[in-house]
């Protein structure tokens, strides 16, 4: 079977402090976005792993240790060959790892016909990752914990994204860290959940937040965008992924023209309601 597997942007991430494991909590608003990974999943002997971007065809990828927790948890002796078309920037906080795990689970529970629901998918996932259960949902939503607290939301208006990736990948565990020690958060999840309830694109772009802007250097990527006709701009995750939301298209074309003419390889995205989608 092929499935695509959806990019997720976070609106907004708050960190709310941390669990006796040292694991972060978050409270954070997650998007899917039209930007996505085509995976096929076929039953097998074994698990095994290809993908056009040969680095990712080991047993470390995250699909071989979704297929490991699914067969695991289910107690079933499989296997599962999944070859993946990567279209999702890597190691950018646009989930792209994270949604082809989700993907994996979600075949393998239609492959083996195990019908689980979604708290047990949910199980699975979080093992796996912290997006990886936001992934299998998809859309809009409100994620708290470790990720496997998720609250669908009323859908994003719709609208138009430009994003790119500012630099390059930093050290998620170093960025924790230094937010450990500034003790603060911008809050907006609360004022995004709001925004979206209204049904209020330009109250939402206002909303636009994340606590890693506090100990990264991605500002000036940020107000660039803003300068290119953004509404409201932000960090996607721990980065680099930088984005805007725009509502008129000719600003979005503009801004994704001014960006590529830069050399930054942006993409010109829109939000979507689902993050795993059966071709």
């Amino acid at each position: 079977m092929k499935l695509k597997a959806y990019a997720k942007l976070n609106l907004t991430l708050d960190v709310c402090g941390k669990r006796e494991d040292g694991y972060h909590l978050l409270d954070s608003v997650f998007q899917s976005i039209d930007l996505a990974d085509t995976l096929t999943v076929e039953p097998a002997n074994n698990i095994q792993v290809f993908c056009d971007d040969k680095s990712l065809c080991n047993e470390n990828n995250i699909c071989y240790q979704a297929a490991q927790n699914f067969f695991e948890a289910t107690g079933i002796a499989g296997g599962v060959s999944v070859t993946i078309e990567k279209k999702i920037p890597q190691a950018a906080g646009m989930g792209g790892g994270s949604a082809d795990a989700a993907a994996v689970i979600l075949a393998l529970d239609r492959l083996y016909e195990t019908r689980l629901d979604n708290e047990s998918l949910i199980k699975i996932g979080v093992k796996v990752g912290a997006d990886v259960p936001f992934c299998m949902i998809g859309g809009t939503a409100k994620v708290g914990g470790i990720g496997e607290d998720i609250k669908p939301l009323r859908s994003m208006p719709d609208c138009y994204i430009v994003g790119f990736k500012d630099g390059l990948k930093a050290s998620t565990g170093e960025m924790y860290r230094h937010i450990d020690e500034c003790n603060y958060s911008f809050a907006q999840t609360q004022n995004a959940v709001s925004a979206l309830a209204n049904c209020d694109l330009r109250a939402l772009a206002h909303s636009l937040s994340n606590d890693f802007m506090m100990v990264t250097d991605h500002a000036d990527a940020v107000n660039e965008l803003i300068s290119c006709g953004a509404l409201g701009a932000t960090l996607s995750g721990s980065g680099p992924t930088v984005f805007g939301i725009f509502n008129i298209l000719d600003d979005a074309n503009r801004a994704f023209r001014h960006f590529a003419e830069a050399g930054k390889d942006p993409f010109l995205a829109h939000p979507v309601n689902f993050g795993v989608w059966f071709e």
